[in-house]
């Protein structure tokens, strides 16, 4: 059976596009994440807005938690690091172009979350260091949204 050239190079071009289709703007493990478990967060600077995409320089959380005493799914407690800072313990680890990743050793010690606090979710923001207010080059969603990570209970 003889297979011909454009047919190869379909499969190729195909193989190529899922696999860059298919990583997320943020990967995390374990899956799920429960309020006390260590957790690795990886984004994609491919994805989501691109605020970071080829960025070069060091990179750096912005995270806090979604707890029961937000006033809204958006508002973010327990914040760990300044915005903007470029605090050693903030920086994120780059895993290869466009990708960095954070690990978070047993979340509700990390941030110091009491107990009867129910935790809902991580809110983070990948970022440049050393930016203020608008300045600053940050991977968010698509639509600019924080990015959020669901917490499970134990």
């Amino acid at each position: 059976m003889k297979i011909k050239f454009p047919f190869i190079f379909f499969l190729l071009i195909s193989a190529f596009w899922l696999s860059s289709c298919s990583s997320p703007l943020l990967a995390w493990n374990p899956d799920p994440v429960s309020d006390s478990s260590t957790v690795t967060i990886t984004c994609n600077a491919e994805k989501g807005n691109q605020g970071l995409l080829n960025f070069e320089g060091p990179v750096y959380v912005h995270v806090g938690l979604i707890t029961d005493s937000s006033r809204s799914a958006n508002e973010w407690r327990y914040v760990r690091f300044k915005w903007g800072s470029a605090d050693p313990e903030a920086e994120a680890k780059k895993v290869r172009k466009n990708r960095w990743s954070y690990t978070i050793s047993n979340i509700r010690r990390f941030f110091g979350v009491k107990g009867n606090e129910k935790i809902s979710g991580i809110a983070i923001l990948f970022r440049a260091g050393n930016c203020f207010d608008t300045d600053c080059s940050v991977l968010r969603n698509e639509n600019k949204s924080d990015m959020v990570i669901p917490v499970t209970h134990n």
